[in-house]
């Protein structure tokens, strides 16, 4: 039984990618971030940091056809094993630098968040937005997220019905 006394921690890992989307992240520079929010947060311990140097995203639109495929991410293995000592229990805080550094979508990230991490109890940040799960609002995180995710796709000019160009 612990004491009073003793200050509870949670074991907390950082993860850490290449942005998957959007402007590009210095890692190093991330991981001194990621390491400040955690010394700010009282109840958390830095006790893991999982990096991925590489991520491909693969799927998408095939140009051929035009049918889609499910987003797929390789090189993210340090991600995987980050999700699997959270189940067993090696790791109870999650912090992230941003969201476009988890890939494949900010879907996959927001199912994870709101179906896995948030109903087990395993805290969840991301240092850049300064935002946690336990004092922001995931629905308007993500919903930030989604539209941070859309300003940085480049698209093709909008063709009015009848042009023929």
């Amino acid at each position: 039984m612990k004491r009073q006394s003793e200050k509870q921690f949670k074991r907390t890992a950082v993860y850490l990618a290449p942005s998957a989307y959007g402007e590009a992240v210095d890692l190093d520079k991330a991981l001194e971030i990621c390491k400040e929010y955690t010394e700010k947060h009282s109840g958390l311990k830095l006790m893991r940091i999982y990096r991925d140097e590489k991520i491909e995203i693969s799927g998408g639109t095939d140009n051929r056809t035009g049918s889609r495929t499910p987003l797929t991410a390789e090189g993210n293995n340090a991600w995987l094993r980050l999700l699997k000592d959270t189940e067993t229990s090696a790791v109870e805080a999650v912090v992230i630098y941003a969201a476009r550094t988890v890939a494949p979508s900010i879907s996959a990230l927001k199912y994870i968040v709101t179906e896995y991490f948030i109903p087990c109890g395993i805290f969840f940040a991301d240092a850049e937005a300064d935002f946690n799960t336990c004092k922001g609002d995931y629905d308007a995180y993500f919903k930030a997220r989604v539209r941070e995710y859309r300003s940085s796709l480049k698209r093709k000019p909008y063709k009015k019905r009848g042009d023929s160009q």
